[in-house]
């Protein structure tokens, strides 16, 4: 599989857009968990809340036991402090709630920020890649198979753009079927120039 091109300028290239690619995916994970780590913090009196409910209500309940076990005592006593732990109770559950809900808008804000600019760049950058990678591949599969300058010339005319053909010649179809070693030549180095592969291969197919 063909990764990068022959020429320098173009390797050069397609490298700095690899490293920026991985320079884009890394600095967005690291700003969505900055932004995981700050909407987070909204959670904090929600904690508080819950732990506040939780020791309130578990006093309550040792003193309702306390009163209760009391002699002499009557038994409705106890039941102002069990009715204040349950009150007790309901705020350990909102402030459980309340955490929960901040972790969960956290964590898909954090995804959001991620996913949505890294997405946006792959689907453009991918493809682009993937393109290079496929006709340089094959391309460099025809050389070393020994097809030499004639295949790759023939899908030169099927795949450059017109205006650069009529460079080449006004009739680059007849030269190429005359067997025109000049035009064919040219439009082989046309179509490598292209794939990101360099024109040296012509004289040596088997180069990789």
């Amino acid at each position: 599989m063909k990764l990068y091109a022959d020429t320098p300028s173009h390797r050069v290239a397609q490298l700095f857009a690899d490293l920026l690619t991985v320079a884009w995916i890394v600095g967005w994970i690291l700003f969505g968990r900055l932004v995981h780590e700050l909407v987070s913090a909204l959670a904090v009196p929600g904690e508080k809340m819950d732990d506040a409910g939780t020791s309130l209500s578990e006093k309550l309940l040792e003193a309702a036991g306390r009163v209760d076990d009391l002699p002499l005592v009557d038994d409705g006593v106890a039941a102002p402090f069990e009715g204040a732990a349950r009150a007790a109770d309901q705020l350990r559950a909102a402030g459980e709630a309340q955490v929960e809900a901040v972790s969960t808008l956290a964590i898909w804000l954090a995804v959001a920020v991620v996913v949505v600019p890294v997405l946006m760049w792959l689907m453009v950058y991918v493809p682009l890649r993937w393109r290079f990678i496929r006709n340089a591949t094959s391309t460099q599969r025809f050389l070393e198979a020994g097809s030499g300058a004639d295949l790759v010339a023939l899908r030169a005319m099927s795949t450059q753009p017109l205006h650069r053909l009529v460079k080449i010649s006004d009739d680059p179809v007849r030269a190429w079927r005359e067997g025109d070693a000049d035009v064919v030549a040219k439009l082989a180095a046309l179509e490598l120039k292209a794939v990101g592969l360099s024109a040296k291969r012509l004289k040596s197919p088997s180069a990789r």
